[in-house]
């Protein structure tokens, strides 16, 4: 499998190179950009994900691109999102959502914590998300529990 590149353009001088993705800012030196560079880049030869519709992005977007870039390429990137998903329902549930079971993903508070359980647990070790651990989701399931037989 071949390493996508991408090719910007420093927009102020007309420098332009290739780079591997995803690769590190820093390296845009080669072209005359660095952390006080205040104009935009003109970005070719890759899809931005909506960054840059026009294909130009300043410094901040073309790093918010690359974090989402290096990101899409975990192989857990939906599991991720849809684990982070299913949290927002249950905060919405014990929050403004009144409790209404309608209102999450699952249906109900059994499967909604079954399959965040489920996704949690397929995890390894080392890539477990630290904004989400086993205990909160068994506090999620005792809060949504005690919620729903009010």
């Amino acid at each position: 499998m071949t390493q996508a590149t991408i090719t910007i353009t420093n927009t102020v001088t007309g420098q332009k190179a290739q780079f591997p993705l995803p690769f590190n800012p820093i390296s845009l030196s080669k072209i005359g950009v660095d952390e006080t560079f205040e104009k935009e880049v003109f970005v070719d030869g890759v899809d931005t994900f909506g960054y840059g519709l026009d294909g130009y992005l300043t410094l901040y977007e073309l790093k918010d691109f690359l974090r989402s870039y290096q990101n899409r390429q975990n192989p857990f990137h939906f599991d991720y999102m849809m684990l982070g998903r299913l949290q927002e329902d249950c905060n919405y549930y014990l929050g403004n959502g009144n409790g209404d079971e309608n209102r999450l993903w699952a249906d109900n508070v059994e499967a909604q914590i079954a399959e965040m359980k489920k996704i949690w647990k397929k995890f390894p070790q080392g890539e477990k998300p630290e904004w989400l651990t086993w205990e909160e989701i068994l506090e999620y399931e005792k809060k949504m529990k005690q919620r729903k037989y009010l």
